[in-house]
């Protein structure tokens, strides 16, 4: 972990045209604007044993594990559409913030470029089987800090 954060930008005034369009395209390009389109940050709570599964522990679950989630996902899209708007205007208003438009430009201009993409799939990679193939050490390191603490 780097030791010292990067400064944000802290600009208050609303973006231009143009820096509005590069906060656009970053948002396209790291994936994040599908997700506000989409909803599908929310997936988490309609997963089963999430909050909107209220089967108490040991009751028998009358609908399958997919059909479940379809249904809960549903919901959690209908109540998130009416708040779309302001999610998307509170990343936007935050890249405004953080970045000038001269590093946007040099970011955006990386991040769709091939070697960018390939940065964004390749660190999705390399946490998701980096966190799969750690995860049985992960446990043991969360046990054996647990059993000290109960010494």
């Amino acid at each position: 972990m780097r030791s010292q954060t990067a400064p944000s930008a802290q600009i208050e005034e609303a973006p231009s045209a143009s820096k509005l369009q590069l906060i656009k395209r970053f948002m396209r390009a790291i994936g994040l604007q599908d997700q506000l389109d989409t909803g599908s940050f929310l997936e988490r709570y309609a997963m089963p044993g999430g909050p909107l599964w209220g089967a108490p522990s040991g009751e028998t679950l009358t609908e399958s594990l997919s059909s479940g989630f379809e249904i809960r996902f549903k919901a959690l899209k209908a109540a998130y559409e009416k708040r779309r708007a302001v999610y998307q205007q509170a990343y936007e208003d935050h890249l405004n913030w953080e970045f000038t438009e001269i590093d946007l430009q040099e970011i955006v201009t990386f991040l769709e470029a091939p070697v960018g993409q390939h940065y964004l799939d390749g660190r999705w990679r390399m946490e998701a089987y980096t966190n799969t193939n750690t995860e049985d050490m992960e446990a043991e390191i969360v046990k054996e800090a647990n059993d000290s603490l109960a010494k």
